[in-house]
């Protein structure tokens, strides 16, 4: 399949705007629209030239969830196989190196939060292991998150889509909004994965979603009772 050309994706912001009454965020475009943000990212750079050159004027900003800002190190992180810098981050990233300062400190701290340590190089083997599928509500889908449950350099996690990303992350539950947060995310978890009919076991939804204390588990099980 040929690659979509400057007219056709300019074109489908115009037809997404006249379609939802609004300017398009980049959501919208995985979400509903012909093509893929990274189809603009190649094209433009980000998202937001993108808009300007469609004749738009991109969105007000608003607080970027921690969560998607920590995605977009781990998706170029794929990309490059080794740690992003803040400089590709402001070339090509979703981001501006900016918004990490503000929120974490410092470039370095992002990294840090994001699973990896500053500088470091990465085996593409590292995700290898990414679902097709959604392993909360099982649905395909070619946007998955990674959802930790504990980061730095013994991180683990699984990947969820992003409405099951945002119902663990619910009430709350973020590491910088909560010190209880981690109790909390497993909470909304649980409640999730019975609200699907799944079977309630501390060994297998441990297992299921890679959390790393089965003890934990069990504590949560007891306290919303099944």
């Amino acid at each position: 399949m040929s690659e979509p050309t400057t007219d056709e994706l300019l074109d489908e912001i115009c037809r997404l705007k006249r379609e939802l009454d609004k300017t398009p965020a980049s959501t919208d475009m995985d979400e509903i629209g012909q093509y893929s943000v990274r189809d603009y990212q190649k094209e433009f750079g980000k998202w937001n030239d993108a808009l300007r050159e469609a004749g738009l004027e991109p969105n007000q900003p608003k607080k970027i969830p921690t969560d998607e800002l920590l995605n977009e190190i781990q998706r170029l992180a794929r990309k490059f196989h080794k740690v992003p810098t803040k400089k590709q981050m402001n070339d090509i990233g979703e981001y501006y190196g900016g918004s990490y300062q503000r929120r974490f400190g410092s470039w370095s701290e992002a990294i840090r939060q994001a699973g990896f340590e500053p500088n470091q190089q990465i085996s593409e083997s590292d995700f290898r292991n990414k679902p097709s599928v959604c392993q909360l509500c099982d649905s395909p889908t070619r946007k998955l998150d990674f959802h930790h449950w504990r980061y730095g350099s013994n991180k683990a996690g699984c990947y969820l889509c992003r409405d099951c990303h945002d119902q663990v992350h619910a009430d709350g539950a973020r590491p910088r909004e909560d010190t209880d947060w981690l109790i909390t995310a497993v909470e909304n978890l649980i409640r999730a994965h019975r609200e699907r009919g799944k079977k309630i076991d501390a060994s297998t939804i441990s297992e299921r979603y890679n959390i790393p204390s089965e003890n934990l588990v069990e504590h949560v099980i007891e306290k919303i009772g099944t």
